[in-house]
Parts: C-alpha cells; sequence; structure tokens
C-alpha cells in the first residue's frame, strides 16, 4: 500500500484535536462551590503564565450569545456552560487552544489543528500539561494514572479526534458499516458536536474510546490508521459514485453554488445541503474554489449564534437567515476571485 499523502485528501480531513481531561488532589473532580472554582481558576491561570497568551473568561459573565458562539467553535462544552456559576475558559490568541476549568472534570486541555496532525497537536498540548504538572498536585495514580471523573478516560486521560467530511460514504449507505468496523478497533464515530449529535453536511468526528493500558503516541497511530483507511473508501467510493456520473455532479455542485451566491434568505439547514455539494464540486475540481479550509470555516462562522456575534447582537430567525445569506454569498464569491 502506497505512503498515506494527507495532503492528497485534504478535501475530506477538516480538523485534528487532542484533548485531555484532568483533575487536582485535595479537590473534588466535580466542583459546585463558586468559592473553590475561583480558587481552582486562579490557580490554573497563574500555572500557565508561560506557557502562551490567554483570554480568560468566566462562564457566569458572558452573555447567551457569546457562550452559543464559543460552544459552536469548540471552545467550551455544553457540560461547562450547565455549570457556568463555576465554569470558565482559557483560550489563546488564535482560538488553537482551550483550557476549560470546572468542567466535568476540573481541566479540559484542547488543541485544534486543521488537517491531518495529532501528534503535532498533542505535542503543543503536552507542553501545556507539563506546565500544569509542574505548578499544580495532578491527581495521578501509579496503576491507574490520570485519575477522572469517568472511569472511561482513566490512564492517558486523552481523546484523539479527527473531523472528517464523508459525502461517498454516507450517499451510496456504506457509513453504518464503517461505524460497525470502526468500533471493533475501540473508536467510535460521532456527529460534528461529539457524542448524541447529527452527521451534519456529511461531516463525522473519529476518535478512541479507550484510553486505560495503551500510550499517547499509541491511541494517537490507531487514530491516525483508521482515517487513513477511512480516507481510502470515501476517495474509492467517491470514483465509484460520483465520478462515473460527473454531468449529475457537477449540475448538483453549481445549482448548490447558484442558491448559496443569490439567495436573500437561507436558513443554517439549508446552507449545509448546498454547502456540501459546493464542497464536494470543488473537491472534484467542478467548481474552481482551491481553499478548502474557508468553506470548513465558513460552516462556523454561519451558525446561528456565530452568525449573532458577529453583528454584535441577538437576532431573529428572519434576520440571521438574511445575515446569513449575505455574508455566505460574499464569501463563496471572493473564494472563486
Amino acid at each position: 500500500m502506497k505512503e498515506f499523502n494527507p495532503e492528497i485528501y485534504s478535501g475530506n480531513i477538516i480538523m485534528s484535536r487532542v484533548r485531555l481531561a484532568r483533575n487536582l488532589s485535595g479537590y473534588p473532580f466535580k466542583v459546585s462551590d463558586p468559592h473553590t472554582a475561583k480558587d481552582i481558576v486562579k490557580k490554573v491561570n497563574r500555572a500557565l503564565v508561560k506557557s502562551d497568551t490567554f483570554n480568560l473568561y468566566f462562564m457566569s459573565n458572558m452573555t447567551e450569545v457569546k457562550l452559543e458562539a464559543m460552544k459552536e467553535r469548540h471552545l467550551i462544552s455544553q457540560n461547562l456552560i450547565d455549570n457556568r456559576a463555576c465554569g470558565a475558559a482559557l483560550i489563546n490568541q488564535d482560538e488553537s487552544i482551550s483550557i476549560m476549568v470546572n468542567e466535568e472534570d476540573v481541566i479540559r486541555e484542547q488543541c485544534f489543528m486543521k488537517g491531518l496532525r495529532l501528534t503535532e497537536a498533542y505535542k503543543r498540548l503536552d507542553k501545556i500539561d507539563d506546565d500544569l504538572d509542574k505548578n499544580l498536585n495532578l491527581a495521578y495514580d501509579c496503576e491507574l494514572g490520570y485519575l477522572t471523573a469517568c472511569p472511561t478516560n482513566l490512564g492517558t486521560g486523552l481523546r484523539a479526534s479527527v473531523m472528517l467530511f464523508l459525502p461517498a460514504l454516507t450517499e451510496s449507505g456504506k457509513i453504518g458499516a464503517l461505524i460497525s468496523e470502526v468500533k471493533k478497533l475501540g473508536l467510535t464515530v460521532r456527529g460534528h458536536y461529539g457524542e448524541g449529535s447529527d452527521a451534519e453536511g456529511y461531516m463525522y468526528q473519529i476518535s478512541n474510546e479507550v484510553t486505560l493500558g495503551v500510550s499517547e503516541y499509541e491511541i494517537i497511530r490507531e487514530v491516525e490508521k483508521t482515517v487513513e483507511d477511512i480516507c481510502r473508501a470515501e476517495r474509492d467510493e467517491t470514483e465509484r459514485l460520483y465520478a462515473r456520473n460527473e454531468l449529475r455532479t457537477m449540475d448538483k455542485a453549481r445549482k448548490s453554488y447558484g442558491v448559496l451566491t443569490n439567495a436573500v434568505f437561507l436558513s443554517y439547514g439549508e446552507f449545509l445541503t448546498h454547502i456540501a455539494q459546493v464542497k464536494l464540486g470543488a473537491i472534484m475540481g467542478f467548481i474552481n474554489i482551491n481553499d478548502l479550509e474557508s468553506i470548513d470555516d465558513l460552516i462556523i462562522k454561519a451558525r446561528p449564534a456565530n452568525i449573532c456575534e458577529q453583528y454584535g447582537k441577538k437576532l431573529s430567525a428572519s434576520d440571521r437567515d438574511l445575515y446569513r445569506a449575505e455574508l455566505v454569498g460574499k464569501k463563496l464569491l471572493k473564494l472563486k476571485e
């Protein structure tokens, strides 16, 4: 088998994320007291002062729109929002690193990188984790590894995930069999926003389920290998499903492009349906857009709360649809210039 070249599958591989779960000795794993929470936030903030330049956000000080917009960008979780009185997040300037404090565990470290870059993301996060370990007393057991609120995170406390765009496997109906096969490997396939979410816009998360009894690099390699196999299967299915029906595929992609660049009102669901066809058309060379990362970014920017955040106020559903159509149309036209 030929060596895997991520560049060939750049349209299918959207983003890598590495997350580490950590707790502090002497503190409850689930913090519900605001005074204790503030003490923990202060300690974590001090521990990371030399790691990066972080902005500190207290969930209790933020508007509903801001919270939802950050969740849409994966910077914070619903669990953190639910623990609003105690929750906080440290986020660096380019939003590639987010440290959630007082979520399901006391500390949830996250690093995001575009493409298949799990190893690089882990190395970045490992340096931050070292700073936390030097300055705080992390909950650790010699036999069990890092102690976590949920037993499924014991050991390394590491979740490595890759977001993939899989239209061919979805439309052919083969995604179900793939999910079953991946589960046998100790991995899982979820929707865009993790457990319990739908695979909107043909987007899926591939991540590990086993964290105990394996090393961090073993986890990363297993996820990477599975992603490589899925990408090859997606490419084969693309050839079978779309390349042999080029005119129909081109027609759907260009019609969707026409809708997105001319719509006056555009719901998020309608946008997702059409942007997936546009991206597929761009991957196959039927639409002259080379910057596929900008399409992925647009999927986040067009979400409801992010639309509101960009316009600086809470908008009605009708106004969101109006502004979304304007934003998407302008962006897509610019991408073809």
